[in-house]
């Protein structure tokens, strides 16, 4: 089967920039050996992989974010602005938003409190998810939770002792490491530019600059360089064992355990690794390194074949409702996520739908006419927005004369007399002018659903997204 039926859910993941490559990460204090208490088992070792990655990816993708070309160098504690819609030149990100900016905040609570402020949003649909290092989403800021009023938060460690300034909540972080990972609605270009006044007044800082005592940060030096990853995924999976488990000492001694990974712990234990600890891969015994190297490597195969190759999609849609960000104690679903969805939206703050074959299961192709219809009581169930928007195979937007590339309910559309709308997908237009049409590109094409502040009903299941008709 082609290349083309396949899909990854990489293509949801927030990713930044395209390709693949490694450098070492710098030393820490070499101690002594430790010994294991007990063999690991295949399947301890390759658990192991699984709850380290997400410390790892998180440090890689952050280090990179700081590091990109295009932009000054940055490090954390202060906002990285997108201020644009996604555009068919914009070869960077995957499936590119057109109804959404980012403001993307990594945060190091480790020198102390961090200053966090959200202006008055009016009536723009926002959300502000906090993520903590291990890819868990704590706490989820933005209207459907906090509302559109101004709102000044006090980011702090769960050791932080203090006084918040008058007029600040206290959010405390299980760890050190917080990714901001916002979004905020603009409905066309012209709206972004309105869109981007508004992430201007976003706040973030350290206290210490807020008191006048300088950047606690200003000497950061990052460990990977935006030039030698290219995009995180690819690069982890090609990690060598040492530099990818003293990665995850290194941010593991700086980044606590939930308190309900004491059954994994005790698993990492038997391998020697405790955590808080300077211990290095180098310094474990020879055995343990073996199993330790088996599997990772067994993971990096898998996951690999997975991200160039995809998944086969056996029904008309791709549709996600399952809990995302609170992983619990599942490790391997969190690392599987952390792979192929870093950064994604809580299913309360949005789900999303992809498809690129019709109700038939043949592919999608712009050569044709298709239609997504909607009855009036089965229109995506929203408290915000919902939007379809047409891509390439490989997720990028075309160009078109009509420079629109998406469509849904913060546009004017056109519906019938009975309160159902049908959008038309194709790339050449249709002869009525009255269809609310999205242009396709000219060859193989897939649709993504997104829908903002789902409702109840699209997140249990009555709900559900009607098939692409070809007509």
């Amino acid at each position: 089967m082609s290349g083309f039926f396949k899909t990854t859910l990489m293509a949801l993941a927030l990713s930044f920039v395209v390709g693949c490559a490694e450098s070492e990460a710098p030393a820490s204090v070499i101690v002594q050996p430790v010994a294991a208490t007990a063999a690991l088992t295949q399947q301890d070792s390759q658990a192991i992989f699984d709850y380290a990655y997400p410390l790892v990816i998180m440090k890689i993708s952050q280090d990179m974010m700081f590091t990109v070309p295009f932009r000054p160098p940055s490090h954390a504690n202060h906002f990285i602005h997108f201020k644009r819609l996604a555009m068919p030149q914009n070869r960077a990100v995957v499936l590119g938003n057109r109804n959404t900016l980012y403001s993307v905040g990594w945060v190091d609570l480790s020198r102390g409190p961090v200053l966090f402020e959200i202006p008055d949003m009016g009536e723009r649909y926002f959300v502000m998810p906090l993520l903590d290092a291990w890819s868990n989403t704590f706490k989820s800021l933005g209207s459907r939770t906090t509302g559109q009023g101004a709102q000044k938060y006090l980011l702090v460690n769960a050791d932080w002792e203090g006084v918040a300034p008058e007029g600040y909540e206290v959010i405390a972080s299980p760890t050190n490491m917080v990714w901001i990972t916002g979004r905020i609605q603009a409905d066309d270009p012209q709206d972004a530019l309105a869109a981007g006044l508004l992430q201007d007044s976003y706040r973030l800082l350290t206290q210490a600059e807020a008191n006048g005592d300088g950047d606690p940060f200003g000497d950061f030096v990052p460990t990977y360089l935006a030039k030698d990853v290219r995009k995180p995924v690819p690069y982890s999976l090609q990690m060598k064992a040492a530099s990818f488990y003293n990665e995850f000492l290194r941010m593991w001694a700086n980044n606590p355990s939930p308190p309900e990974d004491a059954a994994i712990l005790a698993t990492l234990a038997k391998a020697g690794l405790q955590p808080g600890s300077e211990v290095r891969f180098e310094n474990l015994t020879a055995d343990v390194q073996a199993q330790l190297i088996g599997g990772l490597e067994a993971k990096q195969k898998a996951h690999l074949a997975a991200f160039y190759d995809g998944d086969e999609q056996k029904t008309p849609w791709i549709f996600n409702r399952e809990r995302m960000g609170i992983w619990g104690t599942d490790y391997e679903r969190r690392a599987y996520w952390a792979m192929w969805g870093l950064g994604a939206n809580l299913v309360e703050d949005a789900i999303y739908g992809v498809s690129q074959l019709d109700a038939q299961l043949a592919a999608l192709d712009g050569s044709g006419l298709y239609r997504l219809h909607f009855e009036a009581d089965e229109i995506p169930p929203t408290n915000a927005f919902w939007s379809v928007t047409a891509y390439d195979t490989e997720g990028y937007l075309e160009a078109n004369d009509e420079h629109r590339y998406s469509l849904g309910s913060n546009h004017e559309l056109t519906y019938n007399a009975d309160g159902s709308v049908d959008l038309y997908l194709s790339a050449k237009r249709p002869a009525n002018e009255g269809y609310n049409w999205v242009p396709a590109p000219k060859g193989l094409f897939k649709v993504l659903l997104r829908i903002y502040w789902p409702t109840d009903s699209a997140l249990n299941g009555e709900w559900q997204i009607p098939p692409i008709e070809k007509i």
